[in-house]
């Protein structure tokens, strides 16, 4: 077996396989968005296992920088569409694969890989059998027929220069107190929630709160709630105001939420919840440390990780 990085050529045979492993995953225009962004500061990397030639596993690494809780900052390779061809020569191919990856995350700077997947994803078991770390999150949708019986009172914005600061301003100034993703400038932030695959729409709520949804062939993904400072409501009002957006306009929403409270309230109201899970395995023990300014050794690196996973913020626009 053959563990190679970011292998010439390998686009369209990519492509192929994320489309045979997860079905409708995308055509080349969300492949070049996911791992070929001119918006990206960190550059993407594919890392791929083969047999006699043939790919047959591997997974994209999107490095995204981070803060934590205390105001340090840390580079996390976020583990894209990992994939694992159905034969009998795959067998424990991706391993070899998140093994690599792990280390090319190490070789470029990066303290911890994250990965995003439901409960009950194979490749998620793996990563924890290996030794991830982990915390519970959920992705957030209307069942057939929801409706909250409601008015909505979301209403649409013009995208102008003025309002892509005011968002990059507060998708930067989100959870302050808990570890979240931020992004250096506008450019970036553009890149991960305005231009997109799909169309974005930007809409602002009575107390003047934004929601960024992509508006997708059957669905709408809300990418980010954006709350006007002093806004009190509880946060699974946030997710339940999208979900009457979607169901006013005959639509599905998606949603993922990693506050436990927000996915109560939105359980509550009906909206459907599959348990997924954010797993997280130190790639870097140095670059830990110099994140949280204290020299770790791996048990206290572990520690830490669990405090930060705890007071994690992320968002379906943050992860993807």
């Amino acid at each position: 077996m053959k563990v190679s990085i970011n292998p010439a050529g390998f686009e369209a045979e990519h492509l192929a396989a994320l489309n045979r492993s997860f079905g409708d995953w995308g055509d080349g225009r969300r492949w070049r968005w996911c791992f070929a962004r001119s918006s990206l500061s960190e550059p993407a990397d594919i890392v791929v296992a083969e047999v006699n030639g043939a790919a047959i596993a591997g997974t994209g690494i999107s490095y995204r920088r981070m803060i934590t809780p205390d105001g340090g900052t840390l580079l996390a390779g976020i583990l894209t569409a990992a994939w694992s061809l159905p034969v009998k020569s795959a067998r424990g191919a991706y391993m070899h694969v998140i093994s690599e990856a792990m280390r090319r995350i190490a070789e470029r700077g990066g303290a911890v890989a994250l990965g995003f997947m439901p409960q009950n994803k194979s490749s998620g078991l793996q990563l924890l059998r290996a030794g991830a770390m982990a915390a519970t999150t959920a992705y957030v949708s209307t069942p057939a027929g929801w409706n909250d019986g409601l008015p909505g009172e979301l209403k649409p914005c013009v995208l102008t220069s003025s309002l892509i600061e005011e968002l990059f301003r507060r998708v930067n100034r989100r959870a302050q107190r808990g570890l979240r993703f931020t992004y250096p400038d506008i450019g970036e932030f553009s890149g991960q929630f305005l231009e997109r695959p799909h169309p974005v729409e930007v809409l602002a709520d009575a107390k003047g709160g934004y929601f960024i949804l992509e508006r997708l062939s059957q669905a709408m993904n809300l990418l980010a709630v954006l709350p006007a400072d002093g806004d009190a409501r509880a946060p699974g009002q946030h997710l339940i105001d999208a979900a009457q957006l979607a169901a006013d306009q005959n639509s599905k929403l998606l949603s993922y939420a990693s506050n436990e409270h927000a996915i109560a309230e939105a359980v509550a109201a009906g909206l459907v919840a599959k348990p997924g899970f954010i797993t997280v395995t130190i790639a870097n023990v140095q670059a830990l440390s110099a994140a949280v300014s204290n020299a770790l050794e791996v048990g206290a690196a572990t520690s830490t990780c669990l405090a930060m996973l705890r007071a994690f913020h992320v968002e379906n626009g943050d992860r993807m």
